[in-house]
């Protein structure tokens, strides 16, 4: 317990010393609850009868609460990445914490920031005021989300073998996450292409929560069995190569 409070304060010294890390780990939630607020009070009902997209706040919604985990996954990846090239790694072997244990940790201390901004974002930030959406039953299509940060942490601390091949790999794979969003557009069995994204089924079971009020748990059972089996692949992955 000890060793784990240790590692929590040195990452959060190491979050605050890198200017960017603070804008992703505060700025960055604060910012999207800000853009939600403008786009629904002044952006939306100026260009809805133009855009009618503009309108559809449960894909804005989706839309935010896809960068959310991932912001938090490429700050996770970066401190690991960090601690690689200083060969704290492999130090690790011979320290009292396993390293599992330490790759366990370091997922789990962000995910736990991004499950509590996911949390947060739904009242705060208006989108949903209209909608059949249910708090309670929120809770866990947010831990779904929340996932994508070990998810993707663990994809690009795996590939990636410096800094700018992480940002590459962010930007590829955020566009790749946001494709499911056209499940809005899709409405029969044809959207089921989307299903090797992670997050796919994640937005089936938010829509069906907006729009029914109601948990769909066959898609949720689906998404975590398939995110977790992902997480443990990559987790395997790292570990065989570092």
């Amino acid at each position: 317990m000890v060793n784990v409070l240790r590692l929590a304060i040195n990452d959060l010294k190491n979050i605050l010393r890198d200017k960017f890390l603070v804008y992703a780990a505060i700025a960055m939630p604060l910012f999207v609850i800000i853009i939600s607020r403008i786009i629904l009070h002044w952006i939306a009902p100026t260009i809805k009868d133009t855009i009618p997209l503009a309108s559809n706040y449960a894909m804005i919604f989706m839309l935010f609460v896809t960068m959310i985990p991932l912001v938090y996954g490429f700050i996770v990846a970066f401190l690991i990445l960090d601690e690689r090239d200083e060969h704290l790694l492999t130090v690790l072997r011979v320290m009292p914490i396993s390293r599992n244990s330490y790759l366990v940790y370091r997922m789990l201390f962000l995910s736990l920031f991004s499950f509590i901004v996911m949390l947060l974002f739904p009242p705060l930030s208006g989108l949903l005021e209209n909608t059949e959406f249910s708090y309670i039953s929120y809770i866990p299509i947010a831990l779904l989300f929340t996932l994508l940060t070990p998810f993707s942490a663990l994809m690009v601390s795996s590939f990636a073998t410096n800094k700018v091949q992480a940002f590459a790999i962010f930007k590829i794979s955020g566009t790749i996450f946001l494709i499911p969003l056209f499940i809005f557009l899709i409405t029969d069995n044809l959207k089921y292409i989307f299903a090797p994204i992670p997050n796919f089924w994640a937005f089936i079971a938010l829509k069906e929560l907006i729009t029914s009020g109601t948990n769909d748990f066959l898609h949720l059972g689906i998404g975590f069995l398939y995110s977790i089996t992902l997480i443990a692949v990559l987790f395997y992955i790292f570990n065989k190569k570092y």
